[in-house]
């Protein structure tokens, strides 16, 4: 992995820099669409049309999964993402899926209504709101999320169960998210201020991403400073869960 600059919590300055060429085509082997499809069983499109959401703007479509999946559930998407690289992948997987999806590299600051749009739905998935450590910065992400809504449109943000991570109870199931089977996940450094996860592939290739370990309760109060009522939460998709015992928290919201 690339050098990267470190502030006084020792956490990357640029988090798409995380994000390597050789790490990012890898990155569906490390996913397996299949598998994680089979293991989401409609979830997100279930809960959008529950919500009569048509609109959808992915802010953090990664190698494209999610765009792929509700644009092929007949949703209209929109797919931003503030690695280059990221961006790349998911491009190549929209044209071989046939798929015609809108797509802009952007990164959280620069998503703008005006030029976007606004929409029934932002999603951000993947614990991708995790790669930003300050409050205050993730507050003006929110925002920015926030502006690309409609009145009461609907807000879905994913994160890692770092409630359990750092009780020591880290988990990764393989079910749901990180779903191949060449590749394995575990941690390196967790604190409160930075949580590494490592990837490791069976031919003995190693990545690293380091993020901010942001506890669910945390993430709660932020969305609703940022002009967001109505807060749900789901462990592994499920609306009644043990907190310390699924992989991921969903959060969901609606814009005032």
């Amino acid at each position: 992995m690339n050098q990267m600059t470190r502030n006084k919590h020792n956490e990357p300055a640029n988090y798409s820099a995380q994000y390597s060429t050789e790490f990012v085509e890898r990155w569906d082997e490390l996913i397996d669409w299949e598998k994680r499809k089979a293991g989401e069983d409609g979830f997100f499109e279930n809960l959008l049309r529950s919500h009569g959401v048509q609109s959808v703007i992915d802010v953090s479509t990664g190698s494209g999964f999610h765009a792929v999946q509700l644009k092929q559930a007949g949703f209209e998407v929109v797919a931003t993402d503030g690695s280059s690289t990221m961006l790349t992948k998911a491009r190549a997987n929209f044209r071989k899926q046939g798929l015609d999806i809108q797509s802009h590299y952007r990164d959280w600051h620069s998503l703008d209504p005006q030029e976007l749009g606004q929409f029934d739905a932002v999603v951000c998935l993947g614990s991708s709101l995790c790669h930003v450590f300050e409050a205050h910065d993730r507050l003006r992400v929110l925002a920015k999320f926030r502006a690309l809504l409609k009145p009461g449109g609907l807000l879905i943000v994913d994160q890692r169960n770092f409630f359990a991570i750092r009780a020591g109870k880290f988990k990764a199931s393989g079910h749901y998210y990180y779903c191949g089977t060449n590749a394995s996940v575990s941690l390196g450094r967790v604190d409160e201020h930075l949580c590494e996860f490592i990837y490791s592939f069976d031919d003995a290739e190693q990545y690293k991403l380091q993020v901010y370990p942001l506890l669910p309760g945390e993430l709660k109060g932020e969305v609703l400073k940022s002009g967001f009522i109505d807060h749900e939460s789901y462990g592994d998709f499920e609306r009644d869960y043990d907190m310390m015992d699924c992989d991921f928290v969903i959060h969901t919201a609606r814009a005032v």
